[in-house]
């Protein structure tokens, strides 16, 4: 099977159209009925993975701040999306957006992203790592 962006779209909103329902704490369970942020990235992943055939490689979650603000602000403003590399490429699969969006074009504060080699988060470039 070949990956393909549109496989991206199509898992995206999937996703994406499941309901939104806030949750406590991160509990990273993949979205099956319902979910939040980290729900609906780690169903994506995992149906790249296990649906579409994408290397387990390719995908990485990451957390990032959204609508800039003061720092003490920032807990608000913590959110999850799922990191596809695909064709020299980094997309960007996330609730808030129907498209998948290349990386640069995404206008988040970037935190931590999965690292596969690590089996382990680690800072993003320029990360606020006053934020644990």
């Amino acid at each position: 099977m070949t990956a393909s962006y549109n496989d991206l779209k199509i898992c995206n909103t999937k996703v994406n159209l499941l309901p939104y329902a806030s949750e406590l704490g991160d509990d990273w369970t993949p979205a099956e009925t319902e979910g939040d942020c980290d729900s609906y990235a780690t169903a994506k992943q995992w149906r790249l993975v296990h649906a579409y055939g994408f290397p387990e490689t390719a995908t990485r979650l990451a957390t990032c701040f959204v609508e800039p603000s003061a720092a003490a602000e920032k807990r608000n403003r913590y959110h999850c999306v799922l990191l596809v590399d695909l064709d020299g490429k980094t997309y960007v699969l996330d609730n808030r957006y129907p498209l998948p969006m290349e990386w640069d074009f995404v206008p988040y504060e970037w935190h931590k992203i999965w690292s596969h080699d690590l089996n382990g988060w680690e800072w993003a470039q320029g990360a606020d790592r006053s934020f644990g």
